[in-house]
This record gives structure tokens, C-alpha cells and sequence, in this order.
């Protein structure tokens, strides 16, 4: 019974050391005031999660670190080199998240600067890379533009109505508006039947009798008291 009661008593005195020294544990990490390298904490610490332990690091060693490079592999130069000579951009090997990633930027600059051979290999090899980029920049801008413009064909086409005969000839009045800035595209739809009454009054499908339209038919009687038509005054072919 004595045994089972010092067992009792025991137990929590147990517990309590314990986690007495789990907080033990982290006593000199929170206790520093500077990094290995003499940084202030209080200015440069950040807490990061670390092999699953919250650790303080020092932004200063980070930046340190980052400045300095890591250090570049004999397999990775190897392909580093390939990519390049194919005219590969550089960002698409350093750049990490990406399918054809190799190495740290800073990795790929400290080699370049301690190896002034494949950095002039490099430059030579880049050197072009700029103008290549901006070709197709401005050739992905026009095929957006002719793509564009030609959704905007067939979305004004269907504005107008099946049966109209001048669908062509509005859509590049319509166009030639937009370009110079005389019709809005949000006002297409507003504008289109006044685009179709200029093009069936400029080509006219019937002929008029007054004067109304520019087109009179030759078979028209010229006196109301005679029989002669237009047509019999016609002394030329029309391809003469």
C-alpha cells in the first residue's frame, strides 16, 4: 500500500518535470540576441517552420546566403549549357513552379561569376534573346488583333438580316467607321439599320419612276404620249 501511494504521489511530480523540460528545451533559442553571424534578432529574426519545429531565422544570413549563391552541379551544368545553346531563356530553368526547372537563380549568377568563360558563353548566347522575346510579343498582339477583328466580322454579319444582298459592303462600312473613330463599337447594333438604308439607297433593288432612285429602267415609256422606251435610244453596246 505504502509503494502504491508514493506511486500516486509520484506521478504528477512526473508530469510536471516533464513539461518543465519541454520548455527547457527552448530556453537558449529564445534567450539569443544574435544570429552566428552577429546579426540582431530583435531586427533581422523571423519565425519559420523548419523540419516541423518553429525555429527563429535571421532575414540578414537569408539575404547573405541568396547574395553569396549556391553551388552549381556537374549534371546540372551540363544540361544548364544545352538549354542555353538551344536558345532556351534563362528565367525558364530558374524560375521555380515551372516543368523545366534546374537550379536557383543565384546558384546559375555565382557560377557565371566565378567562371568568366560560360559567362561570356552565356552572354553571346543571349544576346538575342531580347529582340526574339519582343517578336513575339508584338506577333501574339497582332494574331489577337486579326482574331478579334475577324469575331467582330462575323458577329456584325449576323446583325444583319438573312436575306440582305449587301452584307459585305455594311460590315466594311461599319469597320471603315470604327477605325476612324466616326461609329463606337457599342453602337453597332443601335446604328446598324441606318447603315443598311444608306446601302439600299446608294443600290437601289427596284427601279423608281420620279427621279426617286439613281437607276431608271429602259423599258420605260419616255412621253406619256408616245411608245418609245429608254431602251431604243441606247446607241452603244455597254462593252463598246
Amino acid at each position: 500500500m505504502l509503494t502504491q501511494s508514493i506511486a500516486r504521489e509520484a506521478r504528477p511530480l512526473e508530469a510536471a518535470n516533464a513539461a518543465a523540460a519541454r520548455r527547457r528545451k527552448g530556453t537558449r533559442s529564445r534567450v539569443k540576441t544574435h544570429c552566428v553571424n552577429g546579426h540582431l534578432l530583435s531586427e533581422h529574426a523571423r519565425i519559420a517552420l523548419h523540419k516541423g519545429c518553429m525555429t527563429r531565422q535571421c532575414r540578414a544570413c537569408d539575404r547573405m546566403r541568396y547574395s553569396r549563391g549556391g553551388v552549381m552541379k556537374s549534371g546540372v551544368l551540363e544540361k544548364v549549357t544545352a538549354r542555353i545553346a538551344a536558345g532556351t531563356p534563362i528565367r525558364s530553368f530558374t524560375k521555380p513552379g515551372q516543368g523545366g526547372y534546374l537550379l536557383r537563380y543565384d546558384t546559375f549568377n555565382r557560377y557565371r561569376r566565378e567562371n568568366p568563360d560560360f559567362d561570356c558563353f552565356v552572354i553571346a548566347a543571349t544576346k538575342d534573346n531580347n529582340s526574339k522575346g519582343q517578336l513575339r510579343r508584338w506577333t501574339r498582339i497582332r494574331n489577337n488583333a486579326v482574331r478579334e477583328q475577324s469575331n467582330d466580322y462575323y458577329k456584325i454579319r449576323s446583325m444583319l438580316p438573312a436575306g440582305f444582298p449587301g452584307k459585305d459592303d455594311v460590315v466594311s462600312a461599319i469597320f471603315e467607321d470604327l477605325l476612324t473613330g466616326a461609329l463606337r463599337r457599342d453602337d453597332v447594333r443601335l446604328r446598324m439599320q441606318s447603315y443598311i438604308t444608306a446601302h439600299n439607297r446608294m443600290f437601289p433593288t427596284k427601279y423608281a419612276k420620279f427621279g426617286d432612285s439613281p437607276l431608271l429602267s429602259l423599258d420605260e415609256v419616255l412621253f406619256d404620249d408616245g411608245t418609245a422606251t429608254r431602251g431604243d435610244g441606247v446607241s452603244r453596246g455597254l462593252w463598246d
